[in-house]
């Protein structure tokens, strides 16, 4: 069949670009809405504010102009740099949370590379510095993009969390969580240029970074085909099931979801069951029991010692950087 010349042409210059966004909003409603039934499925609360990066794209330009009007960030083809250089010399610090990787320079290039992703396909040519990271970047044709002083792009990976955050909390926050692979680039980059913005040398008091979910000991990834969503989960598990499963690990290190871990928190749970069947018992049977009076029978001295030994031990061991495994065992 005959192929159009000024087809061929227009598949050559522009490929299979999209111009209209309203498909990239429509993508991520999908996965906010299902979510957001996910945390519902789970018995978790709602939080107090939702927030959607493309509704504070002015935010985000207003926060990179400040940065650069403070001689901390630079424009280059279109899109912005923090500049580490110019950082460090104004007395920030830079890699708080992860000073140096394993494999030193190296290391950190290939770290900060993967952090950027697409953000950083226009190469360390447009940077002063190899190190420099993305506040704004000069969209290609097709991709998403927001008028800006800059010219038209898009929000580095980085910026959206510091602005969000800053609008949401101030400019100091207390306690900032994440996982622990984002320790560096992400986190490390998202104290740069607050402190940047901001003119602070601690933008955040605590970090607390949680460990990665593996399945059967291995970390979950779906090219090892052991990727596993919350929904189905729930098809083999409830939710406090699920809880109870956590609540008996480390938050701090790799959690794993397994055969045995699962069968650990259903024990659990029927200890809990069996214990609180047992209570509503003898209360039930002392109401019962008139002649007894509301004189503390010997097993009520007993539960009475008893659970004032557990409380306490459930609070030295959430003292105890948060141990809800020896928590759970008191």
């Amino acid at each position: 069949a005959a192929k159009s010349v000024i087809a061929e042409k227009l598949d050559r210059e522009k490929g299979h670009l999209i111009t209209d966004h309203s498909v990239f909003n429509a993508h991520a409603r999908q996965y906010e809405r299902e979510f957001m039934e996910d945390m519902t499925a789970l018995g978790i609360r709602e939080p107090d504010v939702l927030t959607r990066v493309t509704e504070y794209v002015p935010q985000i330009i207003a926060f990179v102009e400040t940065i650069i009007e403070k001689g901390l960030a630079y424009k280059s083809n279109g899109s912005v740099y923090l500049s580490l250089d110019s950082f460090q010399a104004a007395g920030h610090n830079y890699r708080k949370l992860n000073p140096a990787g394993p494999g030193g320079a190296a290391t950190s290039a290939a770290e900060m590379a993967e952090g950027e992703g697409a953000l950083g396909g226009g190469g360390t040519s447009e940077k002063r510095n190899p190190s420099d990271f993305a506040l704004w970047k000069a969209s290609k044709p097709g991709e998403p993009a927001w008028e800006s002083p800059f010219g038209p792009g898009r929000p580095g990976w980085h910026i959206e969390c510091s602005v969000v955050a800053g609008d949401i909390l101030g400019e100091r926050i207390d306690i900032h969580s994440g996982g622990e692979d984002l320790k560096f680039p992400h986190h490390d980059n998202e104290l740069a240029q607050s402190e940047a913005c901001f003119g602070c040398n601690q933008w955040v008091n605590y970090f607390t970074h949680t460990g990665h979910l593996h399945i059967q000991g291995l970390k979950m990834s779906k090219s090892l085909k052991n990727f596993i969503t919350i929904r189905q989960a729930l098809e083999h598990n409830t939710a406090r099931q699920l809880r109870i499963m956590f609540l008996l690990q480390a938050w701090d290190q790799p959690m794993n979801y397994s055969d045995q871990t699962i069968d650990d928190a259903r024990s659990k749970e029927a200890a809990f069951k069996s214990f609180f069947r047992e209570v509503e018992a003898l209360v039930r049977d002392d109401y019962l029991a008139q002649e007894v009076g509301w004189r503390m029978a010997d097993h009520d001295h007993k539960l009475a010692d008893a659970y004032l030994a557990a409380r306490q031990t459930v609070h030295e061991s959430l003292l105890d950087n948060f141990n809800t495994k020896d928590a759970m065992s008191a």
